[in-house]
């Protein structure tokens, strides 16, 4: 599994990034290799945000990437600044089962 992760902070009007993301998210929803996907916003900071996208593997990342749907979409950097990542992880966890009493 790999981690898209791209911080998006506003230039923009954040109404208009939703819509965007949205847009973008329903071309991605249909991509083989998607697991799921979340924008989230920093309660400290209201103009940065959070897109993360949990992807079987990086090809199909990529090839999603590369589709010309994609390509000519609108983009969520006409309305913010963004620094995206592909990543892996290297720790996980839950929280602990919590024995009835």
């Amino acid at each position: 599994m790999v981690v898209f992760v791209n911080q998006l902070t506003l230039t923009g009007d954040a109404e208009e990034l939703l819509r965007i993301y949205r847009s973008v998210a329903a071309y991605f929803a249909r991509q083989p290799g998607l697991i799921r996907y979340q924008l989230v916003q920093a309660l400290d900071d209201p103009r940065v945000f959070f897109n993360i996208a949990e992807w079987t593997d990086t090809a199909s990342f990529r090839q999603a990437t590369r589709q010309e749907q994609f390509q000519q979409a609108l983009r969520v950097s006409q309305v913010s600044i963004g620094d995206p990542h592909l990543c892996t992880a290297v720790f996980e966890g839950r929280p602990a089962a919590v024995e009835p009493t």
